[in-house]
């Protein structure tokens, strides 16, 4: 699961890497100027920007990556499907359809040739944004949504992998806010609301080897209401964390990295940020949205995206480093427009979506 992605580098590239140590949050006065004029980072100029992404570009022999062609896994005919997420064991993958309607799970196999195969719907409701998956990839959390009367209602549900294998874990309520989180190895689920935070008992028991891979799992970064708080397995309480001077800074997409040490997110209208779990070494990363780890969490997948007001025009994944200033195009070479990336938990694809044509993809990089 934890496949480690090569880093082919030669012995100059390291030297060059090394020479710009020293300008850690170079790209970052050039991709957000007003996050520049806060931080001590020193300018540069748009010609040696340039020169270090034709150096770390995708089809470069330096690089650890050479994205193939996109292959097709799931055509929306009927619908168009998106936000596809792998299963942590590599057997499946998860996606849901317009607005985040309905949940669908297919089987997935890369043995003879890659492809999904036994497609089924999982459920009708709004439960597509924020699910989850069980580190053993036999359960999907999700909140589940209905509308009653004009009002919106919610309830955290498990979904197993067959048709109608469902476990209710809450009662229908309002003021449900984010997304639901696994917590006590899986055997709690939690979500905050406006009364507080919800806890309930999942019925999860994970087998003993796949524990050690839930690091930290009883104190996690979260977000509630746009804002990051820090939550504990055995306290109700959750402690906020103060990330930026600005307190309006809105905050979204928090994913950590499988290993624990370093948290991914978003900030409204800026784009992708990287941290310490510890609440340390804020960096800025670039104008990426919706990130996902490579499992080994030395890359974060993002997207970075174009726009007409009403619908995405274009869109293309990036690669950054999490320890080193590595910026990677990956999909320059396809004119499909990328969305909601999803890294294979063997490294060596990812998953993402395209609008127009509706369908599933799968991306190569070796």
């Amino acid at each position: 699961m934890h496949t480690n992605i090569s880093r082919k580098l030669s012995f100059l590239n390291l030297l060059h890497f090394s020479l710009l140590a020293g300008i850690t949050f170079f790209i970052t006065g050039l991709l957000a100027p007003s996050f520049a004029q806060e931080s001590t980072a020193e300018s540069v100029t748009n010609e040696a920007l340039q020169l270090v992404e034709k150096d770390l570009d995708g089809s470069s022999s330096n690089s650890p990556f050479n994205p193939q062609t996109p292959i097709e896994l799931v055509g929306g005919d009927e619908l168009p499907f998106m936000n596809a997420r792998f299963s942590p064991d590599g057997e499946y993958i998860a996606f849901t359809g317009p607005n985040y309607f309905g949940l669908w799970v297919a089987d997935y196999s890369q043995q003879d040739s890659i492809n999904v195969s036994n497609i089924r719907k999982l459920t009708s409701v709004q439960a597509g944004f924020g699910y989850d998956w069980s580190l053993d990839g036999e359960w999907i959390l999700s909140t589940h949504h209905v509308y009653r009367d004009r009002k919106k209602l919610s309830a955290l549900q498990l979904y197993g992998m067959e048709v109608g294998v469902v476990k209710r874990l809450t009662d229908y309520s309002m003021g449900y806010q984010g997304d639901p989180e696994w917590m006590g190895y899986e055997s709690l689920a939690v979500i905050s609301s406006r009364n507080g935070l919800v806890r309930a008992e999942t019925g999860v028991e994970l087998p003993e080897r796949l524990k050690p891979a839930i690091p930290d799992d009883r104190n996690r970064l979260i977000i509630v209401d746009e804002k990051m708080v820090r939550l504990s397995e055995n306290d109700s309480e959750m402690d906020p964390v103060d990330v930026f001077e600005d307190q309006e800074a809105k905050l979204l997409n928090l994913v950590h990295s499988p290993d624990g040490k370093l948290v991914a997110f978003e900030r409204y209208g800026e784009g992708l940020y990287l941290m310490n779990s510890n609440g340390e070494n804020l960096r800025f990363l670039g104008s990426a949205y919706r990130p996902s780890w490579s499992p080994d969490s030395q890359y974060i997948v993002a997207m970075e995206t174009q726009d007409n007001g009403y619908a995405f025009t274009a869109a293309e994944l990036i690669v950054f480093g999490a320890n080193e200033p590595t910026r990677v195009e990956i999909t320059t070479h396809t004119d499909l427009i990328t969305l909601n990336p999803s890294w294979s938990p063997y490294g060596d694809s990812i998953l993402f979506n395209d609008p127009e044509t509706g369908h599933i993809y799968l991306l190569p990089l070796r």
